[in-house]
């Protein structure tokens, strides 16, 4: 599945989720709000997020920090970087998850 229709998908599922039930439409709020620009800048908290999802494998988590990385004109050095603070967090059952964000990577053009 292309990264576009990835993302139309998981904007289509979280907005069936919040259109049915308020926690999620919460939970989305809280999420961004998070995220936003603050004491800590915006860009560390997209690499921190990487980090993180590698560390839980979840792979639509990995494909969303990727982008917000990019928006936040990380370096492929600092991307790198967050996906192994996720694998040494984690240990060799996050591997899979780092390949898979470095097959991103080459998709998303950053390799």
């Amino acid at each position: 599945m292309s990264i576009s229709k990835k993302n139309d998908k998981r904007c289509e599922l979280n907005q069936m989720m919040a259109d049915n039930d308020k926690f999620f439409a919460s939970f989305g709020e809280l999420d961004n709000a998070v995220y936003a620009e603050g004491a800590i800048p915006k860009k560390y908290k997209e690499l921190t997020g990487l980090s993180i999802s590698i560390l839980s494998r979840c792979e639509e988590c990995i494909l969303y920090h990727l982008q917000g990385c990019l928006e936040q004109s990380c370096t492929k050095q600092e991307i790198v970087e967050a996906i192994k603070l996720g694998v040494i967090g984690g240990g060799s059952i996050c591997y899979p998850s780092a390949r898979y964000a470095f097959k991103l990577m080459k998709e998303l053009e950053i390799l």
